[in-house]
């Protein structure tokens, strides 16, 4: 039936998406479909139609006759991609419910403090989405934080880069405090400054990363 093929084929593709989030995958390197499919006990057609579906969404990359492929990380995509987030998750937090806000501001400190207590950069990278979702929660603005979801999910794989740096943990995890601080204080706006700065301090970091400084 076409439903259950597409039902498979959304399988495949959360479980391949699982891995490319998790960083098994190094950036610029080729997928092996048959080790893949064999891994996931599926047969390759409907692993491929679930690569497509990927490479539609711009998180790999199809080459003709070549197969699937993790695209190297580039200065073009990360400086294009990490402002639009910045700027859709401020309008978000500007146009949040205040008391709402107000009532997870303390959650919203504990979970920093997980992304500082994370022990490698799968678990960060995990409490740091739990946070991001968590300030999203107050919106009220479905369609904004679908598209904010599907931004996220391009620039995943570079974070992956960004915070297995040790360093940038606890540099995340204070913005992410500072943040909490601002929104429990009533000073949204403040809040939102320092929700850019931390966007901007992922992307100059990535950027250190991909040139070869970091």
């Amino acid at each position: 039936m076409v439903v259950e093929r597409h039902l498979l084929r959304d399988a495949v593709q959360s479980a391949v998406l699982d891995k490319l989030l998790r960083g098994d995958y190094p950036v610029g390197t080729r997928i092996n479909e048959v080790h893949l499919a064999a891994e996931l006990g599926v047969s390759r057609t409907p692993l491929r139609e679930a690569l497509s579906a990927l490479a539609n969404d711009g998180l790999i990359e199809a080459r003709p006759s070549r197969g699937f492929w993790l695209s190297p990380l580039t200065d073009t995509e990360v400086r294009e991609t990490y402002p639009i987030i910045s700027a859709l998750e401020q309008f978000a937090l500007r146009t949040s419910d205040a008391a709402q806000l107000a009532a997870i501001a303390p959650r919203l400190g504990d979970h920093a403090r997980d992304i500082q207590r994370s022990s490698d950069a799968v678990v960060a990278q995990a409490a740091d989405d739990e946070w991001h979702d968590l300030l999203m929660s107050a919106c009220p603005n479905g369609r904004l934080k679908r598209l904010i979801c599907d931004q996220k999910l391009v620039v995943h794989r570079y974070e992956h880069a960004y915070l297995s740096d040790p360093s940038a943990l606890g540099e995340s995890a204070a913005q992410h405090t500072r943040i909490a601080d601002a929104i429990a204080a009533g000073d949204i706006e403040k809040a939102c400054r320092e929700l850019d700065r931390n966007w901007l301090t992922g992307m100059e970091r990535l950027f250190e990363r991909i040139n070869g400084g970091g």
